[in-house]
């Protein structure tokens, strides 16, 4: 059995890699679709960043650095909790906040070092440590998400069973 923590980790690693993967394709395609919202703007200047690497390199970066960030994330809850993921109501909300921060912090950090030279148009368009830190945000709430489906399947499972079953035998009667 893999320990939750890794477990979250992983997800985190997955949720980064194919939301760059989705931020590759609507920043180097044209999709008409989206060409009347403004925000798609800010998604073209993404476009020098994808251009001179595989989508999997570009993928496989993000990957790594959600991965480095939410790592600094738990270690920091460890230190206020004795534990690295939340249990409780009060704990979430410290875990998504502290996330928010680091995450913006992380997103300033890496345009003030040029970590990737080619972000720079992204950073003076949209600015620094904002989306970066929604970014960071999103990916711990969907992996807290999913580990909370992967925590309690069966139970969510038979109980989904339970109502899909209720619901036949009412129709049928």
């Amino acid at each position: 059995m893999i320990p939750d923590e890794l477990l979250f980790l992983l997800f985190n690693a997955k949720i980064a890699f194919f939301s760059d993967i989705f931020l590759n394709i609507f920043s180097t395609q044209n999709i008409k679709y989206l060409q009347k919202y403004k925000i798609y703007d800010s998604l073209k200047t993404l476009k020098p960043y994808f251009e001179n690497k595989s989508m999997f390199k570009a993928a496989f970066y993000a990957l790594l650095t959600v991965v480095i960030i939410v790592g600094i994330i738990m270690k920091i809850f460890e230190i206020y909790y004795d534990k690295y993921l939340p249990e409780s109501i009060r704990e979430y909300i410290f875990f998504i906040g502290l996330s928010f921060i680091i995450g913006y912090m992380c997103d300033i950090l890496i345009y003030k070092i040029n970590i990737f030279p080619k972000l720079q148009t992204y950073y003076r368009v949209v600015g620094k440590g904002l989306w970066g830190a929604l970014a960071i945000v999103f990916s711990v709430c969907m992996a807290l998400i999913y580990l909370y489906i992967y925590q309690n399947f069966n139970t969510i499972k038979d109980k989904l069973f339970d109502i899909f079953d209720n619901y036949i035998h009412i129709k049928t009667s």
